[in-house]
């Protein structure tokens, strides 16, 4: 009981408020001009007047006469501006692996890189370091660093705890043993609710398992999602099972088919009426798929700007000398994907989409970019842009249990807000166009926050590798 409560007043506490460090808080800030797209109406509208009061959303469309007292800030928007709900990443990797030692944490960089690009919360999908995530989260909270909101996951649950020396889940892993008991299970979850994490990630595990984590998730008011397919091209749980067991989303693909050649029609039709039924998340993931190829195909489109310039120079070479990787997936794959995606929009949806990079986290390239990566892939699917953005934010948010507080500028939300310089209805890619990011009523510059995270993300030399190495701590001496 004394963990729940924990958990329930960290999670509380990460939803109260974070100050960007260097900067002073307006009590009142008054957002005046341009339009707004309030990821509630499929429109955008003009903009009169968005009233934030230490860091809530008071008032919408409030006439010229109101609110000019001395201690209101006021931003006037020009006529091409757009303001917009804070995206979320409900796919946000924060690991990286330089030395081809296992993914470890970078959160404070990387971090600032997200916020930059708009994305004012992240959830991060599986956790190789937890630790860090949650001192970094605790940091950001405190006032005492800069970054989005960290909805943690803590560490994966399922045999991927080992990374990828396992590729089923009927593989051995020294932190998620084969011979787990329920009651291991169930402790492993009690301990990661109670440090606050926002929603449980499931990967690699048996049915039972599974069973068993997303019932003990529940107990605390944790969602949850599963990575299902295994690197033996299997499910370790199906997609109808997972949803009978009472999974929350899904990640990646509702089927394991290789193309469209392969699809099962009558399997996709079943899984997409389950998913409505249930009403479960899906998070396509398709800037990861289509990766290689994607960028390729659209490059101007796809890559606009230097992401390597926030690695070390060290980190840089380590990563030009790995070189490119192969496709995450060949075209056939792809286009099943979109197939999938597309059949659960068509088959009434759309509330169910989400948006989440999945980076790879070998490359020059970082996810904060590669959140604009997947709003395009997701329009070149055949997505309007209102349902990509509706994905991005309001969906995103409720997905994690947090849409009374977050994903749509309304009244009495916090005041996560984007001003972007055009209007994304017509062209997604406006919504890289970043003017300013506020997040919980706090003013970023996004050309500030990127140039102080130039150079700084990886290992600074030989000497530093040591804290860019993975340690996987086996489940039965792990001291917590």
């Amino acid at each position: 009981m004394e963990k729940a409560i924990l958990a329930v007043a960290l999670l509380l506490t990460s939803l109260s408020g974070s100050i960007a460090a260097g900067s002073k808080a307006d009590d009142r800030l008054l957002i005046r001009g341009g339009w707004l797209f309030d990821s509630v109406s499929a429109e955008r509208r003009v903009n009169s007047g968005i009233l934030v009061e230490n860091g809530v959303i008071t008032a919408l469309d409030l006439p010229d006469t109101r609110i000019h007292s001395q201690d209101t800030k006021i931003i006037k928007l020009s006529d091409e501006q757009t303001v917009l709900p804070g995206l979320v990443d409900l796919h946000a990797h924060y690991g990286f692996d330089f030395l081809d030692e296992g993914r470890v944490v970078e959160a404070a960089y990387n971090g600032i890189v997200y916020l930059a690009n708009g994305v004012t919360s992240t959830w991060s999908a599986g956790e190789f370091n937890p630790e860090r995530i949650i001192a970094q989260r605790n940091l950001i909270e405190s006032g005492e660093a800069v970054g989005p909101r960290l909805l943690s996951s803590g560490p994966y649950f399922g045999g991927f705890r080992c990374e990828y020396n396992v590729k089923v889940a009927a593989d051995d892993c020294v932190a998620w043993p084969n011979d787990i008991t329920e009651q291991e299970i169930k402790n492993e979850v009690d301990y990661w609710a109670g440090t606050g994490i926002t929603s449980v990630k499931i990967k690699q595990a048996t049915p039972h398992e599974m069973s068993i984590i997303i019932n003990q998730a529940k107990q605390h008011g944790l969602t949850t999602t599963g990575h299902l397919g295994n690197y033996n091209i299997e499910f370790d749980v199906s997609t109808q099972q997972a949803i009978k067991l009472g999974i929350d989303r899904i990640e990646h693909q509702l089927l394991l088919a290789l193309s469209p050649e392969e699809a099962d029609q009558e399997e996709l039709d079943t899984a997409v009426k389950l998913m409505i039924d249930h009403q479960v998340f899906y998070d396509a993931n398709l800037q990861m798929y289509g990766s290689v190829n994607l960028r390729e195909k659209h490059r101007e489109e796809m890559v606009w700007t230097n992401e390597g310039q926030y690695f070390t120079p060290y980190a840089q070479k380590l990563l030009l000398q790995r070189g490119p990787p192969p496709p995450e997936s060949d075209w056939p794959e792809y286009r099943q994907r979109l197939i999938e995606l597309m059949a659960l929009y068509n088959s009434g949806g759309e509330n169910l989409l989400v948006v989440g990079t999945d980076e790879p986290v070998y490359t020059l390239l970082l996810p904060g970019f590669a959140y604009h990566r997947e709003l395009l892939a997701l329009t070149y699917a055949g997505l309007p842009n209102h349902i990509v953005l509706k994905a991005a934010t309001l969906n995103g948010a409720t997905a994690l249990g947090l849409g009374d507080s977050l994903g749509s500028i309304e009244v009495n939300k916090l005041a996560d807000l984007i001003i972007v310089n055009g209007n994304p209805l017509a062209d997604i890619k406006h919504t890289r166009n970043i003017h300013r990011v506020i997040k919980q009523g706090f003013v970023h510059d996004p050309k500030t926050l990127l140039k102080s995270a130039e150079g700084k993300i990886g290992p600074q030399d030989e000497n530093d590798r040591a804290q860019w190495i993975l340690e996987i701590p086996p489940l039965r001496t792990a001291v917590k």
